[in-house]
């Protein structure tokens, strides 16, 4: 059974929203497999993340995470957590209209040099930048292999 402690996972608590397993379907299953084709383009080695923002049954962007300075995240980050990077979930919102966003779900994943997947709840930063954007649902990989989701 798995365990719904955001912090089962043995890392620090990203958000204090506990996601919920979910039944995937096919449409879950290939936007996940796409969001790992996304995510072996990221220049990180080890925490290579990748997302798609989907709304309506159609992919709107893509992204995976760099490491470049974003000043629209800056606004979401702690200050003592250092300087804001394009994270995957923040690349697919940059740029696209709030007509867009407002209602659209997000897939998340992480994956190893093995190309497996890892455990991506988006952190804080992210979080509240989707949630200001009108982002509605929120899935992302665990290192069990399940799909979960929480909406914003």
């Amino acid at each position: 059974m798995l365990k719904s402690n955001p912090c089962a996972h043995g890392f620090k608590q990203r958000t204090v929203v506990a996601g919920r397993p979910v039944e995937t379907s096919k449409r879950i299953d290939r936007y996940f497999e796409l969001a790992r084709n996304i995510a072996q383009n990221s220049p990180y080695g080890k925490i290579r993340h990748g997302a798609i923002l989907a709304k309506g049954g159609s992919i709107l962007n893509t992204s995976f995470n760099k490491d470049k300075f974003n000043s629209f995240g800056s606004r979401f980050r702690d200050a003592d957590r250092g300087y804001a990077t394009v994270h995957a979930e923040l690349g697919c919102i940059l740029g696209m209209p709030r007509s867009a966003t407002t209602g659209a779900d997000i897939y998340v994943c992480r994956i190893n040099r093995d190309g497996e997947f890892r455990y991506s709840k988006p952190c804080g930063m992210c979080h509240e930048a989707l949630k200001h954007v009108g982002v509605k649902r929120v899935y992302y990989t665990t290192n069990e292999g399940i799909v979960e989701m929480y909406k914003l």
